[in-house]
C-alpha cells in the first residue's frame, strides 16, 4: 500500500504542478530549482567526500516523492564546474551537511547499481536542513534500515531519531521518543555505575514507564531503534 500511494504521489507530481509539504518547508515543483540542462530531483545529503581522483562527491538518498528512478540511496559524483548554492547564493562542498535537503542535478549517466551511481552532478541547491531522521522518515523509501552497510553515516543520521524524552515520579521513569510506523523498540536499563545493560522490555508504542527503581539510585536508559541505538539518557530516581 505504502508503494502504490508513493506511485500515485509521483504520478501527479508529474501530471501537474502541485507542491510537497514535508519537515515545515512548502516544496514547489521540482522545476524552480532544475537549470535547463539535466535531471532535477529532490533528495537528503548523507555525508559528502572526495575520491582517489580529486572529484568531490555526495552519497544522497532520494524522496518518495520523485519519480521511481530517483529514490533511495545513491552517490552523486561532481563534475568540474558543479554550482552549489543555497537562497543566498554560492557555497562550496564544505558548506554541505548531512541532514541537508536539496534539489540535486545531473547531467551525466546514471549507472544501475547498488548504490546507484550519479555521473557528472552539476548543480546542488540546498533548500533546507533537518537534525533527526525523524523529521522526514515518512519521506524515505522502503529498505532505508540497510543503507548503513553501504553507506556508515546514514546509522549515525538514523541514531539520531530517538533523542530520548524523560520525567521521573515515584519511583519510576518514563521514556518517549519519535514513533517509526510499524518498527519495533528495545528499551535498555543499567544503573550508570553499571557497565551491563540489561532488557527493560521490546514493544511497538514509543512512550514506555520503567518502574521499581530504588530512590536516589542513578540509571542509564536507550532505545534500539532500526538496529541502532539511541543516545543514552541518565535520571535519578525519586
Amino acid at each position: 500500500m505504502k508503494k502504490l500511494f508513493a506511485m500515485l504521489l509521483a504520478g501527479l507530481m508529474l501530471a501537474s504542478v502541485m507542491s510537497v509539504v514535508a519537515f515545515g518547508v512548502d516544496l514547489p515543483d521540482i522545476s524552480e530549482y532544475a537549470p535547463e540542462d539535466g535531471v532535477t530531483f529532490y533528495a537528503l545529503i548523507i555525508s559528502t567526500g572526495t575520491s582517489k581522483n580529486g572529484k568531490g562527491f555526495a552519497n544522497i538518498c532520494g524522496f518518495n516523492s520523485n519519480d521511481i528512478n530517483h529514490r533511495g540511496l545513491y552517490t552523486a559524483s561532481f563534475s568540474e564546474d558543479v554550482e552549489i548554492l543555497n537562497a543566498d547564493g554560492d557555497i562550496t562542498i564544505d558548506d554541505l551537511r548531512q541532514g541537508d535537503i536539496v534539489a540535486i542535478t545531473y547531467s551525466g549517466e546514471a549507472l544501475d547499481l547498488y548504490p546507484g551511481q550519479l555521473l557528472g552532478t552539476t548543480r546542488v541547491y540546498v533548500i533546507d536542513h533537518v537534525d533527526t531522521f525523524a523529521e522526514i522518515s515518512s519521506l524515505i523509501p522502503d529498505g532505508y534500515e540497510d543503507y548503513g552497510d553501504y553507506i556508515p553515516a546514514w546509522n549515525d543520521f538514523v541514531a539520531k531519531l530517538a533523542e530520548l524524552d524523560y520525567s521521573v515520579s515515584d519511583g519510576k521513569v518514563t521514556l518517549s521518543w519519535d514513533k517509526i510506523e510499524d518498527e519495533t523498540y528495545t528499551v535498555y536499563w543499567k544503573r550508570s555505575s553499571s557497565d551491563e545493560w540489561k532488557v527493560a522490555c521490546e514493544t511497538s508504542k514509543h512512550k514506555v514507564n520503567i518502574i521499581g527503581l530504588k530512590s536516589g539510585v542513578s540509571y542509564d536508559f536507550k532505545v534500539e531503534i532500526l538496529g541502532q541505538d539511541s543516545e543514552v539518557v541518565t535520571a535519578t530516581a525519586e
